[in-house]
């Protein structure tokens, strides 16, 4: 039973929000029938992001708390903010770990973490817009991870066509409150 309500906190500590929460626990279900990625991908990346998050529990509880972890196909990047270069390197050190890592996408800053009325505003901008994926049908929105810090959108995924690829920055684009775009997303119709 610890195990069990320790793996919990793991997940809900990787969400910035109830609503982002809400909208990746909705996404995980609605993977098994829509996503073009596999289950097994899925459940990798989610095992991936709590052995990372665990790693830095153990370093330094404040680690696991300020930094947003996001995991697509093996690629990791993390979001945040803390007060050292010593320790964004312990967390990007702390990223490569799991095997499974093929990429490591380092966008912390060096200042101390923002404050919550900032964060729950990049929160809001995050929701709208994975809201605004899910009900465009043209796209397949779990196909995409969306993180907002500090007012700069980052996005990972995969579009499956131009028309797609298009459709989620125009999407992006057009949100209020997003002050810069950084996407990782790969175009698989061009491998």
């Amino acid at each position: 039973m610890e195990k069990v309500f320790f793996i919990s906190c793991l997940i809900l500590l990787s969400a910035c929000s109830f609503v982002g929460t809400a909208y990746n626990v909705g996404s995980k279900v609605g993977a098994v029938v829509l996503d073009e990625r596999s289950l097994k991908d899925d459940w990798n990346d989610t095992q991936v992001n709590i052995q990372i998050r665990s790693e830095l529990m153990a370093i330094k509880p404040t680690y696991a708390l300020d930094i947003e972890i996001t995991v697509f196909e093996g690629e990791v990047m993390l979001n945040g903010a803390l007060p050292t270069v010593e320790d964004i390197e312990t967390v990007v050190e702390t990223a490569w770990l799991p095997p499974s890592v093929t990429k490591v996408y380092n966008h912390i800053r060096v200042q101390n973490p923002s404050d919550i009325f900032a964060t729950s505003d990049d929160a809001l901008i995050a929701s709208s817009i994975r809201t605004r994926l899910l009900l465009t049908q043209s796209i397949s929105s779990v196909n995409y991870k969306i993180t907002v810090d500090e007012g700069t959108l980052y996005v990972m995924g995969i579009a499956k066509n131009q028309q797609e690829y298009d459709a989620v920055m125009n999407i992006i684009y057009a949100t209020s409150g997003v002050e810069k775009v950084i996407s990782h997303v790969r175009k698989s119709y061009q491998q």
